[in-house]
């Protein structure tokens, strides 16, 4: 909760006017009317309270003002209409007082010291650096503002989920943020939790999530290490492909070029020569990872290596950096471009990434709970990847940075690479209700786009990473200064090149796709409570199929006004989602702007509560003549033990041999000379015999299976004759229980 200024006494009220020497009249006539609100108690203006615009501006304050601001208060307060924003939100601000609601300062002090932590939180985007600055507040709303001081706030919008304790908020307070959303708001908890998608859909998570893994695991980083070592010989298998396709087009260009591209094949002769065996062995992996996917490897004998030896890797992966990075020749790499190519036909049905991957295995590195493009790396070998994680005392304490494959097949505009900036607002968990702005924007990198450096002015797009940097001079100059285009200039590029259609058919289906299969996998971790929103941006890249990929998902996404194409569609975006969370909430057919509903779930049925009256249905079981055993309704006795009714032997069975008797019949034995009715045999039988038992009880006792063994006497006295085991006596309890004993008829 916010800390609010404690009040001061009334004795300080003069402090504070001798303070302003230059104070009027109607000044001092101010401060006298604040002294007293409409619960008639009496409070004070404390001089560290109080902002500077108000205690310079108070003479300019006339009665009228203050009657305004006594009765908007009023008004706002019986309508709980009382908001409290942290950090300068001008658009948010201002689209409350328009609504009629009153904002509750924080401490100027307070602002500052919650501000200045929100630039060390690292899983959200926004900080104060980027925020616009807010203009002077006016003089009618600082007024009213210390009015309602000491009213509960039902309105917080805030840039630091930990700003508020939400398990101090009462039913009726609305907060911008739910709690526990880092397991999709950080790279490792995505990371993590798209691997549990197929418990929530039958979608594949590689079908738009680059593969990712926390090297801080040890089993993922084995899992890492393999998939590199797969990659890097597919990657192998495509750089066969490609010189192929290259030799083919020189050729058809050889009579319009013929001297430069002999001087080039004079140059490619000149390069180092990996020996052939290297496709080979890439060629084997690739088909040991086909039969994996198909359990084809379990038919194997054990004894048969699948896979390569450490040393074996390292001299394969020399070979191929040497090849991928260095531009070294393979040996008659022309034989097998007919190999190659079918087995990468193989390997595009089972593996939905491969479009991605290109032939560098360049793969990302990134601080699991950063934003901003902080600490963002991109490595092309896998002993940097690895001796980059044992060298960070971090990454391993931490266990929060991951590495992701890198998209080496972008869709470019003119050249340049670019990512997506998607919004969408989360209003409840349970039922899970989404809604998915309508615009976007592209943020463009500084440099033309190329896999000969991994610099990140050419490779990360975040805003406050290019905004530091230069454009150069040989990118496009249809992409402007500032490196953001609207969503509506890109429809008009993709149109320019016969694609406009694409958009509504892959873009836009593909991004609300990723973003509710996202948060499916979220959905149990999440805090939700009802009066609870939050905005997200989602960040995409589009590869040269125009298919998006979900990169990560932001939690207070800037809404910084740095550009023109940020001016327009973050203040519009603000607005849209106060429509939706206040507007809707008052009228459902109310206007929700460029925000579209696209996922509400189906809410579990609840069974109807039918009372405390528990009915028990079943049918009888018949037994044998001789087994027959119709227990009597048992009833908790309330007389004292020594009041019970034991039972009277009438006939003794003849004993065959002497038997230990149980402790109960002891007892009862011991008990003779009791008020107590029960004589009992000596001795019971040695073979499991079945007896005739009378009952006579106080009770009316009702049949169970339609009266075919009970007989009904009268109300108060039932008998009832059945057959029971040796271990009658479990029924003593019973109260004036009579029980006679005789042998059991023989059966015909």
């Amino acid at each position: 909760m916010f800390q609010s200024c404690e009040t001061v006494g009334t004795n300080e009220t003069h402090d504070m006017v001798s303070l302003g020497k230059k104070a009027t009249d109607s000044a001092k006539a101010v401060i006298l009317s604040l002294e007293k609100l409409q619960d008639g108690r009496e409070y004070s203006l404390p001089c560290p309270c109080i902002p500077p615009e108000i205690r310079v501006g108070l003479s300019d304050l006339n009665p009228s003002s203050v009657k305004l601001a006594k009765s908007l208060v009023e008004k706002a307060v019986k309508m709980h209409k009382i908001f409290a924003i942290q950090g300068p939100y001008p658009v948010i601000r201002a689209a409350l007082r328009a609504r009629g609601w009153i904002e509750q300062r924080m401490p100027q002090q307070v602002q500052q010291r919650q501000n200045s932590d929100s630039r060390s939180n690292d899983a959200e985007e926004d900080n104060s650096e980027e925020t616009e600055k807010e203009k002077e507040p006016d003089r009618l709303h600082s007024l009213m503002s210390r009015l309602v001081r000491n009213e509960m706030v039902y309105f917080y919008w805030t840039n630091r989920r930990d700003a508020i304790c939400t398990n101090s908020l009462q039913k009726e307070q609305i907060v911008n943020h739910f709690a526990k959303a880092g397991s999709f708001t950080t790279k490792a908890g995505l990371c993590v939790n798209l691997r549990k998608l197929h418990w929530f859909d039958s979608a594949d998570p590689d079908s738009f999530f680059p593969r990712c893994y926390k090297l801080a695991a040890r089993d993922e980083k084995h899992a890492f290490i393999e998939d590199y070592r797969r990659t890097a010989c597919t990657s192998l298998l495509k750089y066969v492909v490609e010189k192929d396709q290259h030799i083919q087009w020189n050729e058809i260009c050889q009579n319009f070029q013929d001297v430069q591209w002999q001087k080039k094949q004079s140059k490619l002769h000149c390069k180092p020569l990996v020996p052939s065996e290297t496709v080979t062995t890439a060629l084997k992996v690739c088909q040991e990872y086909l039969e994996s996917l198909e359990h084809g490897d379990i038919d194997k004998s054990l004894e048969t290596p699948q896979t390569l030896t450490q040393e074996q890797w390292e001299g394969f992966l020399n070979s191929y950096y040497l090849v991928a990075h260095g531009r070294a020749q393979i040996e008659r790499s022309g034989n097998f471009v007919s190999s190659c190519k079918a087995m990468l036909q193989k390997l595009e049905k089972v593996c939905p990434q491969l479009g991605i991957d290109g032939t560098q295995n360049i793969w990302i590195i990134k601080p699991g709970a950063k934003s901003r493009g902080r600490g963002i790396k991109c490595e092309k070998r896998l002993d940097q990847i690895l001796r980059l994680v044992s060298m960070d005392s971090t990454f391993i304490k931490e266990s929060k940075w991951v590495v992701q494959k890198y998209i080496e097949k972008p869709f470019l505009v003119h050249d340049t690479k670019f990512d997506v900036r998607q919004w969408f607002l989360v209003t409840d968990w349970n039922p899970l209700t989404v809604w998915f702005y309508k615009k976007c924007y592209l943020r463009f990198s500084t440099q033309p786009y190329s896999l000969d450096t991994l610099d990140s002015s050419v490779h990360l797009c975040n805003n406050s990473i290019q905004k530091h940097l230069r454009p150069s001079h040989q990118r496009h100059r249809c992409i402007p200064a500032h490196n953001m285009w609207l969503d509506d200039q890109f429809k008009a590029f993709l149109a320019s090149q016969g694609k406009e259609a694409l958009w509504e058919t892959v873009v836009v289906p593909g991004m609300k796709t990723a973003v509710i299969q996202a948060l499916l996998t979220a959905q149990d971790l999440i805090e939700s409570r009802k009066n609870t929103f939050e905005l997200y941006g989602a960040d995409f890249m589009l590869d040269f199929s125009l298919h998006p990929w979900l990169i990560e998902i932001n939690a207070s996404p800037t809404m910084a006004p740095s550009t023109c194409v940020t001016a327009q569609l973050c203040t519009a975006v603000q607005e849209d989602t106060l429509r939706v969370v206040l507007d809707r909430r008052v009228d459902r057919s109310a206007n929700t702007g460029d925000f579209q509903l696209i996922y509400r779930q189906a809410a579990v049925g609840v069974p109807l509560y039918i009372g405390i009256n528990l009915v028990v249905e079943g049918i009888a079981v018949k037994h044998s003549r001789r087994f027959q055993c119709l227990l009597p309704p048992l009833k908790s006795s309330q007389l004292p033990s020594s009041k019970r009714c034991g039972a009277v032997k009438e006939k003794e069975p003849a004993p065959e041999k002497d038997k230990p008797l149980p402790k109960v019949i002891q007892k009862a034995q011991e008990n003779k000379t009791s008020n107590s009715e029960a004589t009992l045999s000596p001795a019971l039988p040695s073979e499991p015999s079945i007896s005739r038992v009378a009952f006579h009880l106080p009770v009316t006792v009702l049949s169970v299976d339609g009266g075919s063994n009970f007989e009904h006497l009268s109300k108060k006295h039932a008998e009832v004759q059945y057959h029971i085991l040796d271990m009658w006596w479990q029924y003593q309890p019973l109260e004036k229980l009579k029980i006679t004993f005789f042998q059991p008829e023989e059966e015909e």
